[in-house]
Order: structure tokens, then sequence, then C-alpha cells
């Protein structure tokens, strides 16, 4: 922790990363992005079908309401406020720095810690398919998928975030291009009892309404990455108009798209053989059950899912990286952490240390789990119930920061539907994720995600008690004003900026 003085060499615009490098389209595809259009879509329909069978498109629809109630809330921030620290920054000006760290701490276990575990467990499914459908046992392959592509992914956000945005609108459009091709073909070709529509949106079909709202419940999860555009908001040209644009196309987007593609998936499966004791139903597939409609119904393209699936991993990683390390650099060059965070090149002006803390962390927390748990365990603990928990804490912060930021700073615009009712129907959904995520109380190694989130705001809290003691508190006035007004960043044509 640095708590001396910080001064870094800005532009007019503010900042000292690259203002105005991307436009709407790419800080859309950058949020898109960071939700995994084919890892949400494929890695988790078993689950969701066990918990509501046929209605679990409909459970998505529930799903995506509450995250636009979560949306606004971002939107209301980020319309007057521009930070690379997304989160942090606005938690900080509209609460306290103090509460803002805390924000900025748990983070850590959202998109910092998502990386590592998500390239190994990719590694971990490419594994598996080869020793299942071709006999090759290579059961190293989930951490060299590791050590080869989060070293290439730093490259390219060293390189600038441009050409990185680039590359996530190419890798972005293919996956999802696969994988609404693969439900279309499942509507085309559908497998026992057809279409079923009347029963697929109807909730009265759904196995229990416990299981109904879990489902909802586990689509917040499902969906989560859609705030990824903000600390991107220092180099977004238009950023006051354009971040909060990015955020509601990337929810109502991706929110039809899972619809669509979980629909698509139940009807190729089949209505009639989706749950029951039959190893041919689908919450009994050893495999994925995307995976096993492409062998169905695609033959030797089953493979073209698996490379949907691998442009998935390598998108939201790219994505997370961007996010993580905004939020790094921002608290280097406020003095929240030390100030080599806060280091930029002269020619791509992109973060470069808070790059390499970031692919460090990567390999550490990927191999480490990976190795002591294995790759699949590792991505189940971290990036799902540590991770729920984490963005537990974020988001019902922002929830209270929207409602102080318009109440204190900006009353004129206060307005309580946008700034108090709807902050408190999704943190009580939010409240309810967490409750229904632990019932029942989850084996090992799942049963250490409360103990493990709990230590680190632990140790959060005893680092801030500590500066407080030793009077080391000049950092908080740069956290609270660690945020540039929108309007600040330059209004540039949008047709230069790329992506």
């Amino acid at each position: 922790m640095a708590t001396h003085e910080i001064a870094p060499v800005q532009s007019s615009s503010g900042t000292r990363l690259k203002a105005g490098a991307i436009g709407l389209p790419g800080a859309t595809m950058q949020a898109v992005a960071c939700i995994a259009p084919a890892i949400a879509g494929l890695f988790f329909t078993q689950y969701v079908v066990s918990l509501t069978g046929v209605t679990a498109p409909l459970a998505y629809i529930f799903g995506v309401c509450i995250v636009l109630m979560l949306g606004s809330t971002l939107v209301q921030l980020s319309k007057h406020m521009s930070s690379a620290g997304g989160y942090y920054s606005f938690v900080s000006r509209a609460i306290n720095p103090r509460v803002g760290f805390l924000t900025a701490w748990m983070y850590v276990f959202y998109n910092p810690l998502c990386a590592g575990p998500i390239y190994a467990y990719f590694g971990y499914l490419l594994q598996q398919e080869l020793a299942t459908h071709y006999g090759i046992n290579a059961p190293y392959l989930w951490w060299l998928t590791l050590i080869v592509f989060a070293p290439a992914i730093a490259f390219l956000a060293w390189r600038g975030i441009a050409l990185s945005v680039k590359v996530l609108v190419g890798l972005g459009l293919l996956e999802m291009g696969i994988v609404l091709a693969l439900a279309i073909s499942g509507f085309i070709s559908p497998g026992p009892g057809g279409h079923n529509f009347a029963s697929s949106w109807d909730p009265a079909h759904s196995l229990s309404g416990e299981g109904f709202a879990l489902a909802i419940v586990f689509s917040l999860q499902g969906l989560t990455g859609w705030e990824a555009a903000a600390p991107l908001a220092e180099e977004t040209a238009h950023p006051r108009r354009n971040i909060p644009r990015a955020t509601m196309i990337a929810i109502c987007g991706l929110g039809i798209f899972l619809v669509i593609v979980y629909w698509g998936q139940i009807v190729g499966w089949g209505t009639a053989a989706l749950t029951g004791t039959s190893p041919k139903a689908l919450v009994n597939s050893p495999d994925l059950p995307g995976l096993e409609i492409a062998h169905r119904l695609w033959g030797a393209g089953w493979v073209i899912v698996l490379a949907a699936m691998f442009s998935s991993t390598l998108a939201v990683c790219q994505a997370c990286n961007n996010v993580s390390t905004r939020i790094w650099f921002k608290m280097g060059e406020t003095g929240t952490l030390p100030k080599w965070f806060g280091k930029t090149h002269p020619t791509h002006r992109t973060p470069t240390n808070a790059i390499l803390a970031n692919l460090a962390l990567s390999l550490a927390i990927g191999l480490g789990v990976g190795f002591l748990l294995n790759a699949s365990r590792s991505y189940l603990l971290t990036n799902g119930l540590v991770l729920v928990l984490a963005v537990l804490y974020i988001y019902v912060s922002a929830n209270v920061a929207v409602g102080f930021y318009y109440l204190k700073q900006r009353r004129d615009e206060f307005n309580w539907f946008l700034h108090i009712a709807l902050p408190v129907i999704s943190t009580a959904a939010l409240i309810y994720v967490t409750i229904k995520s632990f019932q029942p109380f989850p084996s090992f190694p799942y049963n250490f995600a409360p103990l493990i989130d709990g230590a680190w705001l632990a140790i959060g809290l005893v680092i801030l008690l500590v500066l407080w003691l030793r009077k080391k508190d000049d950092w908080i006035a740069k956290a609270g004003a660690a945020t540039i007004d929108a309007d600040v960043i330059p209004e540039i044509d949008e047709a230069k900026a790329g992506s």
C-alpha cells in the first residue's frame, strides 16, 4: 500500500490512457464477451434444466429483467462519471473511499481471478472430449492451455485497447454465430416431444416453484459480466452516451440470445426427454448437452461447437483482463495500491505493470488451484460460489452508492424509482441468490467459498484499520476524486476510433 504522492502525466482529456480509442461497438462487445455467450449458453444447460425442466428459457427471461435493474444502477452512475476504476471509483466518490477500496478488494475474486480457472477448464473439457471420442489421452492439456494462452492475451492487452477490442469483436461474433446456429438446428430437427411451445412458456409446467425460482437466480450468475464496459470509459469515445448504451445493449442482446440458445437446445434434445431416471435424459448426459446435440445433428461438424467454446474462452479472458488491469491501474494511480501499478506504456498508453500483475495472478491461481483440486473443481469453486459472494458485495455496494450519489451530489436529478426502488428490488434478488446458492450447503471443496470470501474481506478491513491507525490516509482524497466528468473525455469521431 502506497501513501505517497503520485504525479501522473495526464493528457488534456484528464486520463493517461488512450482516450477515444474505441467506440460504441467495441464497448458493447467488451461487455458481451465478459458475459461469455458460448460458455453461458452451453456450460450450464444441464443444471438449469434439472431445476425447472422445460421452462428453463422462461426462467432466463425473468433473470434478464433483474439484471436490467442492476444495469440501471450502472447507467445512472456512469452517465456522469468516467473512470478506469469502475465500481471502485464510483463507490469511492458516492459513499466513501474506504468503502470503494473494499469494493475493489472484493473485485479481486471477480474479473482478476476468473481467467486462470477458465483457461484450465477449457483445456480439461478438451482432454475429456478427445479421450471420449478419439481415445486420445492428454492429461496435460488443461495446464498447457493456460500457460500458452494467458501470455498471448496479456500481449494483446499490452499492445493497446483498440487492437484488443478488435480481436474481441471477431471472437465474440464467431462464438455467437456458431451457438446460435446450433440452437436453430435444434428447432429444425427437434427431439422427442417436438417444440412443445405451450409448456415452455408456462411456469406451471416447471418441475417445482422453488426450482423455477432457483433457475431465475442462477440466470443472474449466467449473465454476470454485463458491466465490463464501464472500466473502459476513459478509453471510449463519448463515454457519457456510449457506456450506458453498451451496458443495456449487452444485457438485452445477450438476454435474448441466451433464451433462444436454451430453448433451441431443449427442443433439439427433446422436450419429452429432459428429466427422469433414463440415461437418455438431458439431465443425465455425461457430456455437455450442446455437444451431444452437435454430434447428432452435425456429425463430424461437432468440432465447430468446440471452436465456439474455445473462442468464448479467449474472449471472456481477454475482456476480464481489460477490466482487471484498468482497476489495478486506477488503484495504483490514486495510491490505494503501490504506484508501480499506475505505470503506462509511453506509446500504447496501456497499463503495463497492471497487465503483468494480472498475468501472474492468472497463472498462479489457474495452476495452483488446478493442481490442488483439478481443473473442473477449480473452475466451479472460483468462478462459481466464490465469485457469487464477491459479486453480491460489489453489486449491493453499487446499489447503495447510486442512492447516495443522487441524494447528496445530484439532488436535482434524484428519482425514487431509478435510485431507490430498482436498487432495493435488485439487492433483494441478489441476497436471494446467495441464500439459494448455499441450500443445501455444498460439499468439499465448495463449502470453503464463504470462508475464502470472508477471510479476504477481513484482510481488507485490517488493512484499512492499520492505515487509519498510522494516519496514512492521503490516498483517500485521490480515490474520491478518481473519476473524470464524462464530458471531459474528447468527443472524437467514432468512425476514426476503430471498434
